[in-house]
């Protein structure tokens, strides 16, 4: 596997390993505690990305399927354009600047703990899959269209912008947790 596959691979492992830490010891009703009425609960960051997740996957997929069908493949290291680039920055935490997130994108205001971290769980397998499954392909030539917005980027700008998105989300969680810490005490 190219050592930028890898790399993704090794974002991901952080990023599933920081979870426990997000979550971990917390009562339902703590999961879906807001710290105010226009922000989200920490179950409401873990759903936003799961929901993120269900939408992007098999338009990786297809895109990957796309790719490989029309003779897409080359080897990396791949570099993003200037926008890919700026985007993927404006993503990472500290949050800098917000973005309107689409109602689609929301998740209920009373989530289930377990099956909402269930279904995080097995969606970041999928994922990790998809990324290990691009090996090979032109990850800068295999377009992926944004499910936010009318744009389509590079296979593998999407694979670091869903990762920076995760760091985001998980930074907001970690977030709310502390807010809720110190109004406890």
């Amino acid at each position: 596997m190219d050592s930028q596959l890898e790399g993704y691979l090794l974002q991901l492992t952080s990023i599933t390993q920081e979870l426990p830490g997000v979550v971990g010891g917390l009562s339902e009703s703590q999961f879906n505690w807001r710290p105010s009425a226009s922000r989200w609960s920490i179950g409401q960051c873990i759903q936003h990305l799961n929901i993120t997740l269900e939408r992007y996957l098999p338009v990786l997929d297809q895109a990957m399927s796309a790719g490989r069908s029309h003779g897409h493949v080359a080897e990396g290291p791949f570099v993003g354009t200037l926008v890919e680039r700026w985007f993927i920055r404006s993503m990472e935490p500290p949050v800098r600047r917000r973005f309107m997130t689409p109602p689609s994108f929301v998740g209920a205001a009373e989530l289930p703990l377990e099956s909402t971290l269930a279904t995080w769980e097995q969606l970041h397998g999928r994922l990790a899959r998809l990324i290990q499954e691009s090996e090979g392909l032109d990850r800068r030539r295999v377009k992926v269209r944004s499910q936010f917005a009318p744009i389509s980027l590079g296979l593998g700008a999407t694979f670091v912008v869903l990762l920076a998105h995760e760091r985001r989300h998980l930074w907001q969680a970690r977030e709310a947790r502390l807010e809720m810490g110190s109004k406890a005490g």
